[in-house]
């Protein structure tokens, strides 16, 4: 592909080149053009205006002085011709003086003089043939209008620099030209030399970038200067990135550092004064995935041919060595926060003598303070300064452990120490001391004491990282509680803008359909077919029910949000069941449903009316759907002590044991598949009048037998106080959410 670019590359500047130098060689052409006219112009102007005067003033013109007067001023430009002709054109006088001139005729020196005869030559450039050559002309009148005085320029005159410049300019482009395919020609010979040597150079190149990818390496070479950097593949790799042969500039690399640990901008800065010659850091970058890694960066500065200065360097990924480390910290912080939450003295050197860790009984035992025992201390001076048992007794190395020697220490406040030491595996030893006071003195030691201590000394690290255990098992539950609490703010908050949103727009367009499918059907503005009829039908009835199941959904949704408010209020509890069954009444006389009511004249009570109202309706409503043709419902009220008892009865098929457990959830509907299967519900009817029950401090309960009817009590309070629920309740409706299907009928129109 480079080979066709450069020669492409070099054709285009020679045509540009070429280009270039003939519009300036035009527009110098231009200037001389116009350089000369203005000059020719200015010197017009002044010879007319010399004559202007001289008329004016009404001397006699001297034609001659008038002539020696331009010469010996210089006035004229040099290579011009100044022409005096009579009023027939005859040359009488010419600068510079030529005999031959000199009774000759205008017309015979320029090919057509009437413009420069006429009266528009005056003040004006005019371009003529003078001698068969062009040439640009001017003229003047005489006083007293007795001939003309004509200033002639030949072109060969005004632009003969102009043709050696261009001349010059010519040869310039032409050497350029020669130049420019002597080095193209170069080029592909240097070109085939090259895609040899570059055949080499990336294999061996492959085979670089296959080890450095194997090792969690990448190369980069920095370009302070320039603020340019070039990273090898395998440094793509490493964070993540899609490779790529081009160079990455600082504003690209700047963003991958990690804030906290020092930009590009610090390091260049810091080769730039001179304050480091090599890089040896330890930092993050952020891989494409958003995940910070560490990257170990070694480089050194190179200086390169043209003076600027380079990190060049290799950068390896240590995320693992990084997180060994961590997990080796955290180990060891477990280890001394265990040490030093245990009750014996513990101290711990290494090979080479010196202390390691003490925790603070041993210093509170020893009478140490916690200089004494800092870390790398010679744990000869500790034991110098640490106070001394005032008896010891060396216990029997038999009854220890290889590698293990004990002591019974009795300090100088009475308690005794059963001191252990033991070398570790690294070469360090170890010293625990534990009190045995309490043994001592009840002498209850025996042949197993030292089995018994290493028991004690076992349950309490097992202790200790029981303890531990649960810490972290309580952090992690309550991590669990923050995050299940934010999931469920976040669904919450979720299905209330769902539930806005259905509410305004489904409930819209669901009114205007069913407004005007209503106008269809009263065939308003004419009629229409039976075909369609039943349509609209259709479509009026299934709007209608859709839009019934939306209420039901906002008005489920708003009972478990907590956000209902009931308004208590004396009510005529009869009034509100005869008003329900009367609204009921038309869909049992349509299916032939024998509905029996049994109501007191007056039962009072305090409750919310609407409230109490849908939950005695939708009861009804439920008991008259599923029942068959041809059935009975009963309905009775009456009073029970203090309460106001409903039952509701009806001889359906009944509802199952196994599905008496999906009474009150939402969109579960109730009943055998026969009844199912023709009457379509939304499955919130009985979730409702059960939540509103409960609302109102009442109960609600359902007896069923499969084949002989279901009977359903609902007790409510008489005297009831004004109420607002508050509490939350998880969201049930979303998950039981389903679209509802079409029926056979609706699917075989549809299909029409």
């Amino acid at each position: 592909m480079s080979r066709k670019v450069i020669p492409t590359l070099v054709l285009l500047f020679l045509l540009t080149l070429a280009a270039s130098r003939l519009v300036m060689t035009l527009a110098d052409r231009s200037l001389y053009v116009d350089g000369a006219e203005k000059n020719l112009s200015t010197v017009t102007a002044l010879i007319a205006t010399s004559l202007k005067l001289i008329e004016t003033s009404g001397a006699e013109f001297d034609q001659q002085s008038f002539l020696d007067g331009l010469v010996v001023g210089n006035v004229l430009p040099a290579e011009a011709l100044l022409l005096v002709t009579d009023r027939d054109g005859i040359v009488m006088a010419s600068i510079p003086t030529d005999a031959s001139r000199i009774g000759t005729s205008i017309y015979d020196l320029v090919a057509d003089p009437r413009d420069l005869l006429g009266s528009k030559a005056s003040g004006s450039i005019l371009d003529i043939h003078y001698t068969g050559d062009m040439a640009i002309a001017a003229a003047a009148d005489l006083p007293r209008q007795d001939g003309r005085i004509s200033l002639i320029l030949p072109q060969a005159a005004y632009l003969a620099k102009w043709r050696e410049k261009t001349a010059v300019s010519v040869s310039l482009f032409a050497l350029t030209g020669t130049i420019m395919l002597l080095v193209l020609n170069a080029y592909f010979r240097q070109t085939r030399r090259a895609e040899d040597f570059s055949g080499l150079c990336a294999e061996t190149h492959q085979r670089v970038e296959i080890a450095l990818s194997r090792g969690r390496c990448g190369l980069w070479d920095w370009d302070i200067a320039r603020g340019q950097m070039y990273w090898s593949r395998s440094m793509y790799e490493i964070l993540g990135m899609e490779p790529r042969d081009g160079i990455m500039s600082f504003a690209e690399i700047a963003p991958l550092m990690h804030p906290s640990d020092g930009g590009l901008f610090q390091i260049a800065r810091s080769v730039a004064e001179g304050r480091i010659d090599h890089l040896d850091q330890v930092f993050r970058m952020r891989r494409a995935d958003g995940a910070y890694i560490w990257i170990r960066g070694r480089a050194n500065i190179v200086h390169g041919s043209d003076g600027d200065m380079h990190l060049i360097g290799i950068a390896a990924d240590i995320s693992e060595q990084k997180e060994l480390v961590r997990q080796t910290d955290e180990a060891n912080h477990r280890l001394q926060n265990t040490i030093e939450h245990i009750s014996e003295t513990f101290l711990l050197c290494d090979r080479d003598g010196k202390v390691v860790i003490c925790n603070s009984v041993y210093r509170k035992t020893f009478g140490l303070d916690e200089a004494d025992v800092v870390a790398g201390t010679p744990v000869d001076m500790v034991l110098r300064k640490a106070r001394r048992p005032i008896r010891s007794i060396a216990l029997d190395a038999d009854n220890l452990a290889a590698g293990e020697s004990a002591v019974e220490a009795q300090m100088p406040d009475g308690r005794w120490l059963l001191i252990s030491e033991r070398l570790t595996t690294d070469g360090g030893t170890v010293w625990v001391g534990t009190d045995i006071t309490q043994i001592k003195h009840h002498k209850t030691l025996t042949k197993d004491s030292r089995q018994k201590l290493l028991a004690t000394i076992a349950k309490l690290e097992a202790a200790t990282e029981d303890a531990e255990r649960k810490a972290d098992q309580l952090s992690e539950l309550n991590l669990r509680y923050i995050a299940e609490k934010d999931r469920a703010e976040r669904a919450s908050r979720a299905k209330t803008a769902f539930l806005a949103n259905m509410s305004h727009e489904l409930r819209t367009p669901l009114n205007a359909i069913l407004g005007f499918s209503d106008i269809i059907r009263q065939r308003i503005f004419g009629g229409i077919g039976e075909k369609y009829g039943e349509y609209v039908d259709d479509i009026h009835t299934s709007g209608s029910h859709l839009l019934r199941m939306i209420d039901d959904v906002l008005q489920m949704a708003t009972i478990e949000s907590g956000r209902l408010e009931l308004k208590s209020e004396e009510v005529e509890f009869s009034e509100i069941v005869r008003a329900s069954a009367a609204m009921i009444e038309p869909l049992a006389r349509k299916k032939g449903i024998d509905l029996t009511v049994e109501v007191p004249d007056t039962l009072p009570m305090m409750s919310d009316r609407r409230a109490t109202s849908q939950a005695v309706l939708n009861l009804l409503s439920n008991a008259v759907h599923f029942t068959p043709e041809g059935g009975k419902v009963g309905l009775r009220l009456r009073q029970v002590g203090d309460t106001a008892c409903l039952s509701i009865i009806d001889d359906g098929p009944g509802i199952p044991k196994s599905a008496l457990a999906l009474l009150g959830v939402p969109f579960a509907q109730l009943g055998s598949e026969l009844v199912r299967s023709k009457c379509h519900g939304t499955g919130l009817g009985i979730a409702i009048a059960k939540a509103l029950v409960h609302l109102h401090g009442g109960r609600l309960r359902i007896g069923s037998s499969v084949g002989r009817g279901t009977l359903v009590s609902l007790r409510l309070p008489l005297k009831r106080e004004a109420a607002r629920i508050d509490r939350p309740q998880e969201p049930t409706l979303a998950p039981n959410m389903r679209p509802r299907q079409r029926t056979e009928k609706q699917q075989s129109r549809a299909a029409a």
